[in-house]
């Protein structure tokens, strides 16, 4: 399925609300789901150890279906949403705003850290402008990251669905 392009759609105008791309638990589930690679592999190396521990084994065997039942409850909350004048990322904690006009095209990129080689993540160029306070000031150097785990579509038709929404609202 490809992505709406928004420019051509005459009955829908992209300012008149935002658009919200909610935690995808399948998504969830496919970042957590290498634990069952290491989990299969120990129980092939270590089997008698695995033997004393079952409720361990269970737990652990658990984590990645735990985490996608969180995220699907989660869905309200944690999303990224966008507005004609900025992305905004709503965390389980915080609600973070990337104005438009301060940061970079938006990029698809593995995690920086090699522990997390099958994770990719929404790479941007953040702030453009002079930084305010400590966070930003990293953030200019490093750019900042936000896990593809949100929304129906892949990352890269997600990616270009956001950059339509950025342009049409440039436009407006």
């Amino acid at each position: 399925m490809s992505a709406p392009n928004f420019a051509t759609r005459g009955f829908w105008d992209a300012r008149q609300a935002p658009m919200s791309f909610p935690v995808n638990p399948e998504k969830i589930l496919r970042l957590f789901s290498p634990l069952w690679a290491l989990l299969a592999l120990s129980l092939w190396l270590h089997w008698e150890s695995w033997q004393s521990m079952p409720i361990l084994l269970t737990v652990s065997a658990s984590l990645p279906l735990v985490a996608a039942f969180a995220a699907g409850l989660m869905r309200e909350r944690w999303r990224l949403e966008l507005t004609p004048d900025a992305l905004i990322h709503h965390t389980l904690g915080r609600t973070e705003r990337f104005a438009w006009s301060r940061m970079g095209p938006i990029e698809i990129k593995p995690a920086p850290l090699p522990v997390l080689l099958f994770i990719r993540t929404l790479w941007f160029a953040y702030p453009f402008d002079a930084p305010r306070g400590d966070v930003e000031r990293a953030s200019a150097l490093l750019g900042r990251r936000i896990l593809c785990v949100f929304g129906d579509l892949g990352a890269s038709e997600m990616v270009k669905q956001i950059e339509e929404w950025r342009a049409l609202n440039a436009r407006g």
